[in-house]
Parts: C-alpha cells; structure tokens; sequence
C-alpha cells in the first residue's frame, strides 16, 4: 500500500496535459493559421519531455512529503492524414525517481516498457488507442497508453483562430488498464494570444487554463485505495502553422483532495503540484 500511495498519484496526474515540441522558419505563417494536426514533413519527431509532482500527504495530522521526477525522451512517427492519422510513440528513454519517507526511493527506466504506444487522432487531436506496450514495475504505474490516446497531444479547434479568440474544450478519461481504473474529466479555456518569436521562428501563442475533477481506483495487498482529487492549472503552447504542431507546451497545476483506504479508519488529505514540460528535440543539449 505504501508505493502505492506514490503510484496512484502518478496516475491520476499523468493525463493531465501532453504535447509536442518543433520549430519552424521565420515568416512560415501567412494570415491566421490553422489550429489542425497533420503529419509534419519527413513524417518524424522527436519531443522531450520533463515532469514534477510535488505533493503533502495529511496522515492524520501526520504531514507527509512526496516527490517525484519523471523524463522521457519519444520518438513519435506519423502516417496517414486527414481525420485518420496513425501516431506511434516509442520510449527511447524514460527516467522516474519518486521520494515516500514511508517506502524510500523508487526508480524505473525505459527496460519497464516493452514496444510503442500506437493511437489514431483526428486533426483535432482527439484519440483512440491501438496497441499497448508492455509496461511494468514503477514505469506500469507512470505510463498510461489509454490517457496518452486520448490527451498526448492537446485539443485544437481545427479551424483557423485570430488574437485574441477563445474557445473550450472538454477531455474526459474512462480508463481500465492493469495499475487500476481512472475517471476524469478536464475542461479547457483557450485564448490565441498572438505572434510570437523564439529563436528567430514565429508562432502563435495559446494560453489555457484547466478545470480538473478525477477519481482512480486501485488494488494493493487485498486493500482497495481510491483517490479523489480536484484542482484548476494554467499554461500555454507555441503552434507552428509551416508544420502543423505543438512546438512547447508548459502547465502547472495544483490538485487536492482525499486518498481512502480500505484498512484505514479515516481518509488521507492530498495536495499537490504538478509541473509538466514538453519541447522538441531540437539536437541542442538536453
């Protein structure tokens, strides 16, 4: 139940936001561009991709500190188009490391995760999961390829948006994979910020905040522990319109609420931040 506690927050923080990373030529957009998916030239990229959970367990007036760092490296192909585009991510890295003054250290790397994560998206991004990798120890507890199909990339009006212009979006996960079951659902403001300039490419910006009500059960020891956590974030992402991607996407959250224990008279208090940040490999250091 103790790693547990740790591999249950992962979970229900994990589908909280993914993206992609790129880069495009100065002038690469022309008028408003187009907020649509498509294959980017040469059908391949890389993101890297960097995640902090800081959370304080209530014990019973026990206050407990968990920490917990997680990085990847993915290499994402494309193919297909249109409404029908295939992605295929593939863990060339990953690297977790969770601190529980109840359990220690837990680590795992990429050996936890045997083949791809293959879903079909829509040119708004919205999902569906094909194949599964096999995923298991502390990384089993991380990776989710369900939540991964339905939010890896996030959600994109597919028209094109002027300075200014906000639109919603809602996500909503109903998830049964081998670490347990996972309801949420995530609603999103957008607003197009404007042009902006990173190392001599031009973007658009879009900032967003988040609205997050999730519930996860789990099995450990014969004990059944559900969470329920609730919480807003804010953050935005760079498109670029010359390739049809996310370029970086930034987001801090902070979510609280209660972890229960079957063997436990009295519910745990949560409350965490989650801090998650994706870019494109541009060949640079890392």
């Amino acid at each position: 139940m103790r790693s547990r506690s740790i591999a249950t927050t992962l979970a229900l923080v994990a589908p909280l936001a993914a993206c992609a990373g790129g880069g495009a030529s100065p002038g690469s957009m022309a008028g408003p561009p187009a907020l649509a998916y498509a294959p980017p030239p040469g059908g391949a990229v890389t993101y890297l991709q960097g995640d902090t959970i800081e959370m304080e367990i209530d014990a019973g007036g026990q206050m407990l500190d968990v920490t917990v760092a997680m990085s990847s490296v993915l290499d994402v192909t494309y193919a297909g188009g249109g409404d029908e585009i295939e992605v295929t991510i593939d863990f060339r890295e990953f690297q977790i490391d969770a601190s529980n003054p109840m359990a220690g250290s837990q680590r795992g790397d990429e050996s936890e995760i045997d083949g791809p994560v293959v879903f079909s998206m829509d040119r708004r991004g919205v999902g569906t999961l094909i194949a599964s990798p096999e995923v298991d120890g502390v990384a089993e507890q991380a990776v989710s390829p369900q939540s991964m199909a339905a939010s890896f990339f996030p959600r994109l009006p597919g028209r094109a948006v002027t300075a200014g212009e906000m639109w919603t979006d809602t996500v909503t996960l109903d998830i049964d994979e081998n670490a347990g079951s996972t309801e949420g659902t995530t609603i999103y403001e957008f607003t197009a910020v404007g042009d902006t300039v990173v190392n001599g490419a031009t973007y658009l910006k879009v900032a967003f905040t988040s609205d997050d009500d999730r519930r996860q059960e789990t099995m450990q020891d014969g004990a059944r522990i559900t969470q329920d956590v609730g919480g807003n974030g804010s953050g935005w992402y760079l498109w670029d319109s010359g390739r049809n991607l996310v370029v970086e996407q930034f987001l801090q959250a902070r979510l609280r609420g209660s972890m229960e224990v079957s063997m436990a008279p009295v519910p745990l208090g949560l409350d965490m931040v989650v801090v998650q940040h994706l870019r494109l490999d541009d060949g640079g250091d890392r």
